[in-house]
């Protein structure tokens, strides 16, 4: 068996020369295996091994058992070893959590803390990927979910996922070699165990006797296709995905003219980069495409307080409407009498205009409520209605800058100036403005 695991980390490249591995080390059939098994590529990949024992003070003696085991076994194979006690009903009690999650958490953590940057190792096998598998499609997932394990994520390593527990047993009895066994493991109270001890022996007795294979094989087609999408999802919104402070516009016209399969995996993307996965589910990917089709201003409430909102031409993805916090740009102005035939040059961020019509002072703000503009043809418009008129988004019309008189608005910047202030072959003294030190080279 041991050659079967070498070929697999070879296969997917899981230990490079000079790695530090830490095993995790339970004192089960499976830890002790993977633990053999790294013990016997050792040499071959000059590794610096250890062991960690993660003791969750959960039951009683067993589990002071398996804590002497697991350091008897590291001290025969010449294995540093480590033993951690982890609080997991303290834990459990102040989150909220189940104990089983809890003390997968702290385990992690603490294998990571023990690691020092260094890969981990954890037994997860085939028949644990079955598991995975069906657990995920009972409660509900896609393509990210029936990849199940995967043989290498984050520093943390899998070598024995190419074999069955049967194969372990069989292989640690080949070698003589104990091991302990956990009593909560037959606690059909979690739903792992359920699917461990009654759905997977149904299936292989009453369906089909390599169940556990072909669901192994099922998760590493569903990895390959899902590395796939991760690429072109990354790929198509670094293209066309516009990124704010606050997250991330999908664009309509594109996103429809992505192919089917493609659809979904980009907004989970978008919205892992704008927040995360987390509590992320189907529901929520529908309520966004739903807002595809919706009318301008729908919105929907997404998990970690963020928020999907249509505008005219996309769908913004991020946190939520509260106003975002924006440093006004630098300015400067002159004032200057108009001569004879001069011709007033304005550009993009260079503005003129007739002084003399000022009401009261300039000033450079955000948009405020009773802000309105003149235009030629339609008089008098607000500043909110031109901006709904001019498509621009609702996420950031408070972040476009205004000169103001009072209410009256001289100029929003990167759009228009108001005709009431504009320069005729009646003004005497011109105010000009430049904005952010701009001047359309």
């Amino acid at each position: 068996m041991t050659d079967r695991v070498r070929k697999y980390i070879r296969q997917y490249q899981l230990l490079q020369e000079g790695d530090r591995v830490t095993v995790g080390l339970s004192g089960g059939a499976d830890s002790v295996c993977l633990l053999l098994c790294m013990k016997a590529v050792q040499e071959e990949y000059r590794l610096q091994l250890q062991a960690v024992h993660v003791h969750h003070g959960l039951r009683g003696e067993e589990a002071d058992r398996d804590a002497a085991f697991a350091e008897s076994l590291c001290r025969k194979l010449a294995v540093p070893f480590r033993l951690r006690h982890a609080p997991v009903r303290e834990l459990a009690r102040r989150e909220g959590l189940s104990l089983e999650e809890a003390g997968r958490i702290l385990r992690y953590q603490i294998l990571r803390e023990e690691s020092n940057g260094g890969k981990i190792a954890v037994a997860h096998h085939r028949d644990d990927q079955s598991e995975t598998l069906l657990f995920h499609m009972v409660r509900g997932t896609g393509i990210r979910g029936l990849a199940g394990m995967l043989p290498e994520k984050d520093g943390i390593i899998r070598p024995l996922l190419c074999v069955s527990r049967a194969e372990i047993e069989v292989y640690l009895q080949s070698v003589g070699q104990e091991y302990c066994v956990d009593s909560t493991n037959a606690d059909t109270a979690y739903a792992r165990n359920r699917i461990r001890c009654e759905l997977l022996p149904w299936l292989r007795d009453n369906m089909n006797p390599r169940v556990s294979e072909h669901l192994a094989e099922l998760a590493e087609q569903a990895a390959q296709l899902d590395a796939w999408l991760q690429e072109e999802t990354v790929q198509w919104l670094d293209r066309y995905g516009e990124r704010t402070p606050r997250g991330i516009r999908i664009p309509l016209k594109e996103w429809k003219e992505l192919p089917a399969p493609l659809m979904a995996p980009v907004l989970l993307e978008a919205l892992a980069q704008c927040g995360g996965r987390r509590d992320i589910g189907s529901v929520h990917i529908r309520q966004i495409e739903a807002l595809m089709e919706a009318g301008v201003g729908s919105r929907a409430s997404l998990p970690g307080g963020r928020e999907a909102e249509r505008e005219y031409t996309a769908v913004f993805l991020g946190s939520g409407r509260e106003k975002a916090v924006h440093e006004l740009p630098e300015w400067h102005m002159t004032v200057y009498p108009v001569q004879k035939d001069q011709k007033i040059e304005e550009k993009q961020y260079t503005k003129c205009f007739d002084y003399d019509k000022i009401k009261d002072t300039v000033l450079l703000r955000y948009r405020q409520t009773g802000d309105y503009l003149e235009l030629a043809g339609t008089g008098k418009k607000t500043v909110k209605r031109y901006m709904i008129d001019r498509k621009i988004p609702a996420a950031v019309r408070d972040s476009v800058p205004v000169f103001a008189d009072g209410s009256h608005v001289l100029w929003i910047v990167g759009y228009r100036i108001s005709e009431e202030y504009k320069v005729t072959e009646q003004t005497r003294r011109v105010l000009q403005i430049t904005v952010g030190g701009k001047e359309d080279e």
